[in-house]
């Protein structure tokens, strides 16, 4: 196994969330499928990691995404200034639940929670090291 490619999402309208990801994080379109079609979806592109959005069907579009007992728990996306990207989201109307110090756990880390547009945890972390095991 080399890495993980992609994660995907159900949306209520998943132009929003496109627009959403590219504008706070800068995805990018790597492929549309089924293009022009009511079935059509597409993976968006950060790094080595892509994000594939689906459209729902309308009578299931106003369901809230988020954490799930089993599942789902939430997007880590890794930032170089999470001050920063905390205030860009705040700027665009998104609440979050403020930057947190984690140095006592892994030193240097930050992290910053906040919800996308669909109801899906995200987490924004600045400082992440991988622990040395022996």
């Amino acid at each position: 196994m080399n890495q993980i490619q992609h994660i995907a999402f159900h949306c209520a309208d998943k132009k929003r969330q496109e627009a959403f990801y590219t504008k706070q994080f800068g995805f990018k379109r790597a492929r549309v499928f089924n293009r022009g079609r009511p079935d059509e979806f597409v993976m968006l592109r950060l790094g080595n990691v892509c994000i594939e959005l689906f459209q729902v069907a309308a009578g299931n579009a106003t369901k809230r995404g988020g954490e799930q007992a089993v599942g789902f728990r939430h997007l880590a996306i890794e930032v170089s200034n999470i001050e920063e990207a905390a205030k860009r989201l705040e700027g665009d109307g998104i609440k979050t639940e403020g930057v947190k110090d984690c140095g006592s756990i892994c030193p240097g880390l930050k992290i910053c929670f906040f919800h996308d547009p669909d109801g899906n945890r995200i987490e924004l972390l600045q400082g992440w090291t991988d622990e040395t095991l022996k």
